[in-house]
């Protein structure tokens, strides 16, 4: 990540040098294409990108040099890192790509246009795919990794279980079958990770799993069992958030009733939580909720959480459709 970092600044500099060395008619105009180009770097170092690439265009309406395309594949790049949707960044690269074009002919005219366009387009196109199937490829390594290092513990745990469930009797016999439940599921949940089998969820069945392997606190989760999610990726996104809110809940609320509430919302999903713990004076993410809200930006959605002390603990994910 550091040397893509090093490497995008590197083309946004190098985007930039020719209209430095050219120069413009005017003092005036020079500032505002610097303003125009400095901000883009701003804006894309902060993941606003809608923003960064309207910045392309103002710098190519004021001093266009022809390849301010460069930028617009650091942005494509970009959205291929954010797990974003096929269709949805091919849209994005197709609709900054013509307003290039629309900036290119007003600068110069429409034959230089048409002749920048589409290799810049092929360019954007090349650096979506090039990055995504990247991060494809290095989550298929981690989840590889969690089955190499998990796989044999977890199968040998569950077989220490049913053992111990032969030699058990009274209250304890069903905590120890909760907890061979879960060891089972969660074995299951690594070869499905390695072998992609998530391409259909049964979100109400998978989130009942969830639920019925907590003992403490007392999870009450309201959700419509003919609720569906189409795409597998948000359904998969949907999932793991409700894991992690049970599994903060159980490691640090503290809380004696945990409400989840998953509900659709026009074109949104959005998962509703609170508990009855101790709450905290500073909703400092730790790991669990930044790959939480990590998970909700790629995909376009947000991450909100409401915490004071003695107050409980509430959080809103909303995920787009």
């Amino acid at each position: 990540m550091r040397a893509i970092r090093i490497a995008s600044f590197g083309v946004w500099l190098l985007v930039g040098l020719p209209v430095v060395a050219q120069g413009a008619d005017s003092w005036q105009r020079m500032a505002q294409w610097a303003v125009a180009y400095v901000l883009f770097a701003i804006l894309f170092a902060t993941d606003r990108l809608a923003l960064a690439a309207a910045c392309v265009m103002v710098t190519v309406l004021l001093l266009c040099d022809g390849f301010e395309g460069a930028l617009l594949a650091l942005i494509a790049m970009r959205l291929g890192a954010r797990g974003m949707r096929v269709r949805n960044a091919i849209a994005w690269i197709i609709i900054q790509t013509l307003l290039l074009a629309i900036a290119v002919t007003i600068h110069w005219s429409l034959r230089p246009a048409l002749l920048l366009a589409p290799p810049y387009l092929g360019f954007q196109i090349l650096a979506f795919f090039t990055v995504r199937f990247q991060r494809a490829a290095e989550r298929l390594r981690i989840a590889q990794e969690l089955h190499d290092a998990l796989g044999h513990h977890l199968t040998a745990l569950t077989l220490n279980l049913e053992a111990a469930l032969q030699r058990t009797e009274g209250a304890a016999k069903e905590d120890v079958q909760k907890a061979q439940a879960m060891a089972r599921q969660l074995l299951a949940d690594v070869r499905a990770i390695v072998a992609e089998e998530n391409d259909e969820i049964d979100l109400w069945r998978a989130l009942e799993a969830i639920v019925a392997g907590v003992p403490h606190p007392h999870v009450h989760l309201d959700i419509d069992r003919e609720l569906r999610i189409d795409d597998p990726e948000r359904a998969h996104i949907v999932l793991r958030c409700v894991q992690e809110i049970v599994t903060n809940a159980v490691r640090h609320s503290g809380a004696g009733n945990l409400w989840i509430k998953i509900e659709r919302d026009g074109s949104l999903f959005r998962i509703r939580a609170r508990d009855d713990g101790r709450g905290s004076d500073a909703a400092r993410d730790g790991f669990g909720l930044r790959g939480m809200r990590a998970r909700l930006e790629g995909a376009g959605g947000e991450l909100r959480i409401d915490t004071q002390p003695g107050s409980g603990f509430a959080l809103v994910a909303v995920l787009p459709s």
